[in-house]
């Protein structure tokens, strides 16, 4: 039975730490992506379905560094990096979308923009980090007693 649990949560806790990762961060890409559309003065509006491609896409993007989270180091830290190089080429990507906007940007645009460039730099490297430090975090959770599972009896005592 408890050969059943290790397994499982060496499983379920990269999936949910890659998912909440994802989610996290996939959540700030998209509202710097529409920091950077104020910026540029461009279209400010967030569909559901671009949202939602954007959340999976950062969901899955941090498989690599989820499921290496409990390697050897050297393992780990390519993980990592799969999920920084991953993250940063599909933003990079996305951002050189709109480069003719950004290079044709006014002086008061750039300070804006070059911010939110950063940004993005900075959520592309957490991306990683976070779901190594939440798989490790989910894998160290206690395990719950079978008692503290039951629902409790509504009848007083």
């Amino acid at each position: 039975m408890g050969e059943n649990r290790r397994l499982g949560r060496a499983i379920w806790a990269p999936v949910g730490a890659a998912a909440l990762s994802g989610l996290v961060i996939g959540g700030l890409a998209r509202l710097l992506m529409r920091g950077v559309a104020l910026a540029v003065g461009g279209s400010t509006g967030l569909s559901l379905v671009g949202t939602v491609a954007i959340l999976v896409a950062f969901v899955v993007l941090a498989l690599p560094a989820a499921v290496t989270a409990t390697a050897r180091p050297a393992i780990m830290h390519a993980g990592r990096w799969v999920t920084a190089a991953l993250t940063g080429l599909m933003a990079a990507r996305t951002g050189l979308g709109d480069a003719k906007t950004i290079v044709l940007a006014d002086d008061g645009q750039l300070t804006p923009i070059t911010m939110l460039i950063v940004a993005f730099a900075a959520i592309v490297v957490a991306h990683g980090r976070l779901a190594q430090h939440l798989t490790r975090r989910f894998r160290a959770l206690p395990e719950a007693p079978a008692e503290a599972l039951r629902t409790p009896d509504p009848r007083p005592v």
